[in-house]
This record gives structure tokens, sequence and C-alpha cells, in this order.
């Protein structure tokens, strides 16, 4: 009975999004802007300094069936010389049991502020990457991501 009910799920989501179509799932994705509340864990890491969007620019793959690995990558706009440079990159989830996932320490000797890696997410969620500046400023992105097969159970 379960394989009969996984099918059906799996054919109504299918169906659901060919009708909805990939342009529809891809501004789902790709939403930047402020039009969503920030997650507590990113205003506590900016310690009550405003945060700017528009120079990080976070992507991930918009539908993920398996929340165990999904390969992300953030890149920053910055000169990265002395007197300007990202220090810090952190990314955080709204619904892994544990909001904090990645850390980076950025500095002026590398020529551009872009790292790759894997992450793990427990549902659909949004996931952000906030970008600490030298100058103290504060630049922050997110990507809506829906993920098939959960991950981070607990």
């Amino acid at each position: 009975m379960q394989r009969r009910a996984f099918f059906k799920n799996a054919f109504a989501v299918g169906g659901g999004l060919s009708m909805w179509g990939y342009s529809g799932l891809a501004a789902l994705a790709s939403q930047a802007g402020p039009g969503r509340d920030i997650p507590q864990a990113v205003l506590s890491w900016a310690n009550g300094q405003p945060l700017q969007y528009g120079r990080v620019h976070l992507s991930l793959p918009p539908l993920v069936e398996n929340g165990f690995l999904v390969r992300m990558s953030v890149r920053v706009e910055s000169p990265m010389t002395k007197s300007d440079h990202v220090e810090e990159l952190r990314i955080f989830s709204e619904l892994n049991p544990s909001p904090f996932i990645a850390n980076f320490f950025l500095g002026p000797q590398l020529p551009e502020a872009r790292v790759e890696t894997r992450i793990r997410l427990a549902d659909s969620q949004a996931v952000w990457a906030v970008a600490r500046t030298n100058t103290g400023d504060f630049w922050c992105s997110y990507q809506q991501v829906i993920v098939t097969l959960a991950a981070c159970a607990g």
C-alpha cells in the first residue's frame, strides 16, 4: 500500500510541477529581495546592523530530490582589496534543527569572494547567505529550495 501512495503522490507532484512550469519554479527559487522576514539567527549574527540586499549571489537548485547532499555556491560582488573586502560569509537555514550551516573567513588575498560547498536541508525552506565586509556592512540574499526527501531529521 505504501508503494501505491508513493507513486500517487509522485505523479501528483510531477503533474503540478509540469502545469506550473519550470519558469514558475525558477521564479520561486530566485526570490532575492526584502519580501521575506529575516530569520532570527541572521539578525542575531548581524548584531543590530542593517542588512542590505544586492551584492550576494546565492546559487542552489530550485528543486532537490535528496536533502542529504545539496550543492550550493555563493559569490559576493567585492573588489577584494585591503580597503574593501569580504571578511566573513555565513550560511543559514530556516528549518534545520540548527539554523547555522557554515562559516567562511575570507580576506583581501583572495581574487574573488566565492565559495562552493554541499549542505544538508531538513525540508523545503529558504537558505540565507550573509556576508560581512571589513567596513562593517552586511549584505544578504536568500533562495527558496524545494526538498522532496528531507535530511536532518530529529
